[in-house]
């Protein structure tokens, strides 16, 4: 065998090699969370929630402030990783219409960089536990239901799989997730009073609807003061990428109602005193479209079009190198092998 032979059999089988390499070793590392994730994702709708400031002052007519503008903005950053976990900060927002800050949350969470879903706390991080999904869905996301934390009620909730739409160009899977139980978020529960007079919570009632008005006499019945705990509902529906798992779109239904203990010990539900209706906002969709878009073209060079690209390079490599012995035994008159000699 020539040596311009060997040496195109050995790039062949190194070309091989690569093509393996690449399907099997690059591809599974790009495909996970990167280790520089920081997205902002940006939601608008109405609120309607207890006004601090009139409280204190005892403005009764000013207690509830009803279906006000608000904006959101969920900051979501990998701060540390360890092998296949990342550790991710998980920040929201919620500002009036003069940009002043109405409520805020934080929370640090352990996640598998594939699966997404809750991973073993690394040591020092400061995550929190939590079961399931919590901050988006599995890179490769199927047509089925999974299981969600929702932060508001420090709960489990099943996010159910609902339909498939086209949005923005790119098939998104519907999943809808609802929650409800005692209020769980510490953020939010440190912003709601322990305690009103029962005065004042009679006069809060007064300015809700009818069909949200607690009965008069279990106003009566009430101590003076009032104490208080919290309840949440919360509906989340989610638009997931079928190619990437990225959230492309989002809204949320949450109301906090609060309660108190009725004469047989059973929570009383008194008044709502946070609710919110969000959506995500057109600019913001299309931007995750975009860079769905881009991300499922990354990946398919990486799995497909690469791999099938060096393996390729290699068939013809060695179709060459056999070519060029074919053709240097017969130059040289060497017989080739099953050939017959006179």
């Amino acid at each position: 065998m020539r040596k311009s032979t060997w040496i195109l059999s050995g790039t062949a089988v190194v070309v091989v090699a690569a093509s393996a390499v690449t399907r099997f070793a690059v591809y599974p590392e790009v495909h996970q969370l990167p280790s520089d994730t920081d997205s902002v994702f940006a939601y608008t709708g109405t609120a309607s929630l207890l006004n601090a400031a009139a409280l204190e002052q005892g403005d009764v007519a000013n207690a509830f402030l009803s279906d006000i503008p608000v904006t959101v903005e969920r900051h979501v950053k990998v701060v540390d990783t360890d092998g296949g976990t990342a550790v991710v900060s998980d920040d929201v927002t919620v500002s009036g219409p003069d940009g002043s800050e109405l409520s805020s949350t934080a929370h640090r969470w352990a996640v598998d960089r594939t699966d997404l879903v809750n991973s073993p706390v690394p040591e020092g991080s400061d995550a929190e536990e939590h079961q399931g999904l919590v901050i988006s869905w599995p890179l490769e996301p199927e047509e089925k239901d999974y299981t969600f934390w929702d932060p508001t009620t420090a709960t489990e909730a099943p996010a159910v799989y609902d339909r498939t739409e086209d949005l923005e160009g790119r098939t998104a899977y519907v999943f809808v997730v609802e929650a409800a139980g005692p209020l769980g978020e510490p953020a939010i529960a440190e912003r709601l009073p322990q305690a009103l007079p029962k005065e004042l919570l009679a006069g809060i009632a007064q300015t809700l609807p009818a069909d949200q008005l607690p009965p008069p006499e279990a106003l009566e019945a009430l101590p003076d003061p009032v104490p208080l705990t919290y309840a949440a509902t919360v509906q989340r529906t989610a638009w997931i990428d079928s190619e990437t798992g990225m959230v492309l779109d989002g809204s949320l239904e949450q109301t906090i109602v609060a309660q108190t203990a009725g004469p047989d010990g059973q929570p009383v539900t008194l008044a709502p005193v946070n609710a919110m209706s969000l959506q995500g906002t057109e600019e913001g969709v299309a931007e995750r479209a975009d860079d769905a878009a881009e991300s499922a073209r990354m990946l398919w060079l990486v799995r497909v079009l690469a791999p099938l690209g060096l393996l390729g390079a290699a068939i013809v490599l060695l179709a060459v190198a056999a070519a060029l012995e074919v053709r240097s035994r017969r130059g040289t008159g060497t017989p080739e092998p099953g050939a017959q000699t006179a």
